[in-house]
């Protein structure tokens, strides 16, 4: 699994891991496809309970930042074209929302387990917040969808190999039943 190769990763590292691990972090949250449940499994292997959650936290928060600095700057080239629709949706409701309004959709999108980390910083660096609202509800935003992710994956790490694959597995059917419905709507 992922989370082997970075805990070797941080193993190789010594006393640099806390550094690595919060790199590493950054880096997902940037490519915006992969997503953290391995680098949380690793850091709290790794790290523990406590700290692994602190780094993950930091790993995440600080890739958010970086990820919307980036796309912010690429998306002034990009967006010559305009969004596909449903990501278009949420951006002119964010360019729409100032101040209050906005700071609260940031928070609201950060919770809803089912918008991608990636999307949330697209929508949100394609609009006109500030990066002080964005990393500040993003961060509000975070704390609660962290604390469920730690949750989720240290019991899933806790669980015997069986339970583990049988989690696996209907995360797996409910993903394709999801995407089959996807393309079937798509094609109507």
């Amino acid at each position: 699994m992922m989370e082997h190769h970075v805990i070797q990763t941080f193993e190789l590292f010594g006393p640099f891991a806390p550094f690595v691990s919060i790199l590493v972090g950054v880096v997902v949250s940037v490519l915006g496809v992969l997503p953290s449940t391995f680098v949380t499994a690793a850091n709290l292997v790794y790290f523990g309970l406590w700290m692994g959650t602190l780094l993950s936290f930091i790993g995440e928060v600080l890739g958010a930042v970086c990820a919307f600095l980036l796309y912010r700057k690429g998306l002034r080239y990009a967006l010559r074209r305009p969004l596909p629709d449903r990501f278009a949706r949420l951006q002119q409701k964010l360019q729409a929302q100032q101040g209050r309004e906005a700071f609260l959709t940031i928070i609201l999108l950060r919770l809803l387990p089912f918008v991608p980390s990636g999307i949330v910083n697209i929508v949100s660096a394609a609009s006109g917040i500030s990066i002080l609202l964005f990393l500040t509800a993003s961060t509000i935003g975070k704390i609660p969808a962290m604390l469920i992710e730690v949750f989720a994956v240290h019991q899933f790490m806790q669980s015997s190999s069986i339970i583990q694959w049988s989690i696996a597995g209907v995360a797996l059917v409910g993903y394709l039943a999801y995407r089959i419905q996807q393309k079937r709507a798509s094609s109507i």
